[in-house]
């Protein structure tokens, strides 16, 4: 029982991580290409397939190993957490250069918007139960 559900988590965890592995890619790509990633979507759609089921895979795999001895499933759990948490952080603080214009004068200030604040903060909540699960003693 405990080793098809590490394998079941593991496999769910690597899921959840070349998701959000290949929507950062595609978002990056898009961000320099005036909009146009690999992935033929909208920016709304990329993000709610890939961001969104590669945040309920994390949680679900955390949810089928818990109580399991995985690294695996520790480490891509607390790397995957960071990424999603840092990179979004960090695309929301550098402004993008299609959407400017010389003329406004008030986009040197930027805010953050709530729907990226709530993703960061779920992404530093998964990185945080990676670091749970490697404190625990098995």
């Amino acid at each position: 029982m405990q080793t098809s559900r590490k394998i079941a988590a593991e496999i769910v965890v690597s899921i959840a991580f070349i998701l959000l592995v290949a929507y950062i890619a595609d978002a990056g790509i898009a961000r320099l290409n005036h909009g146009q990633g690999f992935i033929p979507l909208s920016a709304k759609d990329r993000g709610m397939i890939f961001g969104g089921v590669s945040i309920i895979f994390f949680f679900v795999s955390y949810g089928i190993g818990f109580n399991v001895k995985s690294r695996l499933l520790t480490v891509l759990l607390i790397v995957g957490g960071a990424l999603m948490g840092t990179s979004v952080l960090v695309s929301s603080i550098i402004p993008d250069n299609s959407n400017l214009t010389s003329s406004t004068s008030n986009s040197t200030h930027q805010t953050i918007s709530p729907q990226f604040v709530g993703i960061i903060v779920i992404g530093y909540i998964i990185m945080g139960l990676g670091i749970l699960r490697s404190l625990r003693k098995k």
